[in-house]
Formats: C-alpha cells, sequence, structure tokens
C-alpha cells in the first residue's frame, strides 16, 4: 500500500521522510506543495509550507492533499503551526477519523495527560514553542483542535484506550505516550485500522511506513569543509551555532540576524532568501563537502522547487537527501533540536 505524508513546513517534511527511510521504507521523494505525489507503492512526503499561513489557507491546502492507502500528517513535536487546521481539513476532505500521538521522546517531547511536554515543561512555557513569527500558545492539543472547529475530541491515556476508540474511530483522538516503546503498541493497534489518519511527530510516523527496519542513522561523511547556513532564530540554533563556531576549524557559517523581538512574515521570507543567495554562491565556489541547513524557512529557499530524494538520518532529527542542483549531500535539521552541542557532534564527529 502506497502511503502519503503531509507536513507543514520543509525541515519537517525533511525530518519524516527520513525517519520513513530508516524504517526499511527506501529512499522517500519529497514535493513541495501543490505538486502532489504519483499514486504508486513508494512512500512520499508533501511539504505545504503552511506553518505561517492563515489557518483558513493551511486548511484549504491540507484538504487538497491526494487521498492514499495509508494516509499521514506530520505535526511540529512542539505545536507550532496550523496542524489542528489541517487535521480538521483532511478529516472533512477524507471522512477519515484521526489519530493524534504529539511525542518525540528522543528530544523529550512527551504527552501526558493530555498535555505535551518537552523535559516536564509544558512546550509553550519554554523556548520548545518559542516561533519569532507565531509563538505557541497552549500545550494541549484538545484546546488547538476544537479552536479550530474540530468535533467530537477525546484524550486517550494509554494504548487500551486507543484500542476501544480504534474499535469504533469518531472524530479526533489524542493519545498520550512518553516512550518510543508506548508509541511503537499505539501504531500497532493503528495498523489494525489504517484508514484513521494517523498524525504526529516524525517518531510516530516513521513507523506508519512498515515494522520492518532498526530505526537506526544512515551514514553521511563530507569530503570537504561543511558549509552551515542557519535562518532558524530559535534560542537552541542560536546556542548551537555559537557552539560550533567556538570550535573553530574550516566549516563556514552563514547566519542570519539575532532577533529580540518577533519577526513579521515578510521579513522571514527575505532573510530566508537571502540566505539562500549566499548560499548558493558559496557553493558555486567549490571546495565544500556538505550543506548543513537549519531552519524550515531557509530549507525551502535553498531547495526551492528542485528534486529531492531523502535517504535517511544521519542523527536524531537530522535527514540526508539529494537535490537536483546541488552537488554535495544535503543535510537539514529543524532549529529547536538537540543539545547545545548538537551541531558541533554533527560537524566534528558524524559528518567526518
Amino acid at each position: 500500500m502506497n502511503l502519503v505524508v503531509a507536513a507543514d513546513d520543509r525541515t519537517g517534511a525533511f525530518e519524516t521522510a527520513a525517519a520513513i527511510a530508516d524504517r526499511g521504507g527506501g529512499a522517500v521523494r519529497l514535493v513541495a506543495w501543490p505538486t502532489q505525489p504519483t499514486h504508486d507503492t513508494q512512500p512520499a512526503v508533501i511539504d505545504l509550507g503552511s506553518r505561517h499561513l492563515s489557518a483558513d489557507e493551511a486548511r484549504g491546502r491540507a484538504a487538497s492533499v491526494t487521498d492514499s492507502d495509508i494516509a499521514a500528517h506530520k505535526i511540529d513535536s512542539t505545536l507550532r503551526g496550523n496542524w489542528a487546521s489541517e487535521l480538521n481539513g483532511r478529516h472533512a476532505a477524507t471522512g477519515r477519523p484521526v489519530l493524534l500521538i504529539p511525542a518525540l521522546p528522543v528530544f523529550g517531547r512527551t504527552c501526558v495527560e493530555g498535555i505535551v511536554l518537552e523535559h516536564g515543561r509544558p512546550v509553550h512555557e519554554g523556548n520548545a514553542g518559542a516561533d519569532a513569527r507565531r509563538p505557541v500558545t497552549s500545550s494541549r492539543p484538545r484546546d488547538l483542535l476544537q479552536s479550530a472547529g474540530c468535533r467530537e475530541v477525546v484524550e486517550l491515556a494509554d494504548s487500551n484506550a486507543v484500542g476501544q476508540w480504534l474499535s469504533d474511530p469518531r472524530g479526533f483522538a489524542i493519545a498520550d505516550a512518553d516512550t518510543d516503546a508506548v508509541i511503537a503498541a499505539i501504531v500497532g493497534r493503528w495498523w489494525q485500522r489504517s484508514d484513521v489518519l494517523l498524525a504526529g511527530t516524525s517518531a510516530v510516523i516513521g513507523l506508519a511506513a512498515g515494522r520492518s527496519g532498526d530505526g537506526n542513522p544512515c551514514q553521511g561523511r563530507a569530503t570537504g569543509p561543511v558549509l552551515v547556513v542557519c535562518g532558524s532564530l530559535h534560542p537552541v540554533a542560536r546556542a548551537q551555532i555559537a557552539d560550533a563556531r567556538s570550535r573553530g576549524g574550516a566549516h563556514v557559517f552563514v547566519v542570519s540576524p539575532d532577533h529580540a523581538d518577533t519577526v513579521a512574515d515578510h521579513d522571514s521570507v527575505g532573510m530566508a532568501k537571502e540566505l539562500a543567495l549566499r548560499a548558493s554562491a558559496l557553493l558555486r565556489s567549490g571546495g565544500f563537502g556538505a550543506l548543513v541547513v537549519i531552519g524550515g524557512d531557509t530549507a525551502a529557499a535553498i531547495v526551492d522547487g528542485a528534486d529531492v530524494t531523502v535517504h535517511g538520518s544521519v542523527a536524531p532529527g537530522t535527514a540526508l537527501a539529494t537535490v537536483d542542483g546541488i552537488d554535495v549531500p544535503v543535510i537539514t535539521r529543524a532549529g529547536g533540536f538537540g543539545a547545545r552541542d548538537a551541531l558541533t557532534e554533527l560537524l566534528w564527529s558524524t559528518l567526518q
């Protein structure tokens, strides 16, 4: 059966495609809306580019996604974006009930008693849900779904409750999960009712691709210095850039200016395009062994409409891809992922 997954931004789409590949899904094609994946047996991910659209625009894009044998929807692990409206749109367009598992344990993000936490703290209260364009306002998915017009929203405390709901699924269900094993158990139950739209983080969607594979990262090596392009304003991303720069070495960093407050949409898009132009000029000069891109807007601007094939993860939340028109491997990650030394580890250990 074919699997089509929708995601709301480019790094999320890369991350999800990598998780599918890690589980034995093979190379995964990534397309950008309004392109629709072809109807075949290969899994594909579509980037809706809807993270910072209006709720109505995001809902419309999600509703336009071609239905498939197995349907899934990747949401941000800190609840950023219009995912609630998007799920409402896909539910209305297909009639599929929706099972949401909003947990990414590898980064300490769990769902307990209906609340999404990062290391025990509600995501909207700290840096986890930080977004310079549209900050997260609630850590309870049920509230966000109901605000988006979703009806019949229930919270499920464990896999047994999930099993009962799946016996007669209606509306929207949100499942607690605090470990990868719990996620696997819930997705295992969902496999018996794969007519239900599965929604969640990349950890959830990777399991939807099948039960083969062991989830191990793929191998990535750079044959020269790495060009790092960061447009994310997330505090985690900025700390990682500072840590990696402190190591010195031959790697080159292209980083957007710091901003203390929120950033208007047009300013963010302009910054991403400027970074893409600078990165393109540097890549044409040659000598780089890989390109690392941090931030969804930046990844979208750099990749633009090129053909993309994602091969797997080189580290948690970090995708390895080949992009038509870019002669070096492309590695992408979201701005809010990992510890302060995660980028340093990537550059000086994983890619060397």
